[in-house]
């Protein structure tokens, strides 16, 4: 059973820990009389939805404050004005990010919450592409008609032509042969890559494999035995089967692609939209939300060449989060915002004493503060004269190549000075006398 399941440090941990959760919710419907994989991921998606809850909230928080103190950013923009010089951009751009620290806005709250999202849904694909690996009553009702098959002589070419012609993907069947010990490690593997070959079978596909193994009544005997039971499963709404790909036919399985589609691309336009008045940083707010919009178009192709039940958790989890963040937007619509960004003043003040108290006095500095710094050719460690000269040549070209001392009164031992021929700076000191002489 184990061998089925995924591998990786993150991934493969990841996946065993969700797929704990889906044993825990499948067991408890089963215990209840409800056999359905469809409802534990329903289920399974609610809960990871309102464990992310503190994410969303935080997101849609930074949103309204930041679109509440806009007239605050506004004063810095209309400030620097038709100012378009490096220092004037640098200084804008250095005000809004304090005005922002201050209140402990984050741009990129948003795209946490989405980036957290991906290992859990390639997680999850992981545990839903091989259910029987990670559920443990699922797996039960495999195994029987499994133990059946391995004991068929030509069992093995028998299934590999069964899977090429039915065009069965994402599934390796083992070598194996009729003699094979089922308790060895081989016997074990090999088992476990039939029941992956029989978790995309539908009720059609287990037809089949009645038809081709006619000759061994064990095994017509365990799949009708357990072939109802598996099928229910493995159902959903009008028939849908969750361990299929709803692909591109005229079926009602494109109910769960369109579905995701239309339930991701409502999330993005609920999402309240950042402004800060800033032009840069209102233009790259605006170019990941162009970005983020491209996440529906990618969901409905995605989930319509996956199983089906990858496809619902994704149209659930985005249905959630429509109602969440309608939920949280009707909230701060009508909260007294006066109050919550005073709140937020004053958290964000503890934190930074915290942080400062921790470095001994000085303040934390992100990542754009440093890009900003490096930008203005500012170091915490240089002096003024060596930071105006990195703000002076920092950005300097070969072609702008220019010198602080005009030729004529350039000392002697510098005219004289000897360059290794073909080098950098031979060929920077050669242009720059050249572009002098003609000035004179």
């Amino acid at each position: 059973m184990i061998l089925t399941q995924s591998s990786g440090f993150l991934l493969g941990n990841l996946s065993k820990l969700l797929g704990w959760v889906m044993n825990g919710i499948y067991n408890l419907f089963n215990n209840m009389g409800v056999v359905s994989i469809a409802l534990s991921i329903i289920v399974f998606t609610v809960i990871i939805r309102l464990a992310m809850f503190p994410l969303s909230i935080k997101t849609t928080r930074s949103g309204k404050i930041q679109n509440f103190l806009r007239p605050e950013f506004q004063k810095i923009t209309k400030k620097y004005k038709g100012k378009k010089d490096n220092a004037s951009v640098i200084a804008q751009q250095k005000e809004t990010r304090e005005l922002q620290k201050k209140y402990g806005i984050k741009m990129s709250a948003g795209c946490l919450t989405a980036l957290i999202q991906l290992p859990i849904f390639l997680s999850l694909y992981n545990v839903i592409q091989n259910i029987p690996a990670y559920v443990g009553k699922i797996y039960d009702l495999y195994a029987p008609i499994a133990n059946a098959m391995i004991k068929v002589e030509g069992a093995h070419d028998t299934l590999a032509q069964f899977i090429t012609d039915n065009k069965i993907t994402r599934v390796t069947l083992q070598a194996f042969d009729h003699t094979i010990n089922t308790a060895s490690d081989a016997g074990k593997s090999a088992l476990n890559s039939i029941i992956d070959v029989l978790a995309k079978c539908g009720n059609d596909f287990f037809e089949k494999l009645k038809v081709l193994f006619g000759g061994s009544p064990d095994v017509v005997n365990a799949i009708n035995a357990n072939q109802e039971k598996i099928v229910d499963s493995n159902q959903f709404i009008l028939g849908i089967n969750l361990s299929e790909a709803p692909g591109w036919a005229w079926t009602w399985a494109l109910i769960i692609p369109i579905s995701a589609f239309l339930f991701q691309f409502l999330s993005m336009k609920v999402t309240p939209q950042q402004s800060t008045g800033d032009p840069q940083q209102d233009a790259q707010m605006k170019s990941m939300r162009r970005f983020m919009l491209v996440m529906p178009v990618m969901s409905f192709f995605v989930t319509i060449s996956v199983p089906a039940g990858l496809g619902l958790y994704w149209a659930v989890s985005a249905l959630v989060s429509v109602l969440i963040t309608l939920a949280t937007n009707f909230y701060y619509d009508h909260a007294d915002m006066e109050a919550i960004v005073e709140k937020a003043r004053v958290k964000a003040e503890r934190k930074m004493e915290r942080q400062k108290a921790r470095r001994g006095g000085k303040e934390k500095k992100s990542f754009l503060d440093k890009m900003q710094e490096a930008a203005g050719g500012q170091s915490s460690g240089a002096s003024e004269e060596e930071s105006a000269g990195m703000r002076q040549y920092g950005n300097a070209r070969l072609k702008n190549y220019t010198s602080s001392t005009s030729y004529k009164d350039r000392p002697a031992e510098n005219s004289n000075a000897k360059y290794k021929p073909g080098s950098l700076a031979s060929k920077a000191n050669a242009l720059r006398d050249y572009n002098e002489k003609g000035d004179h």
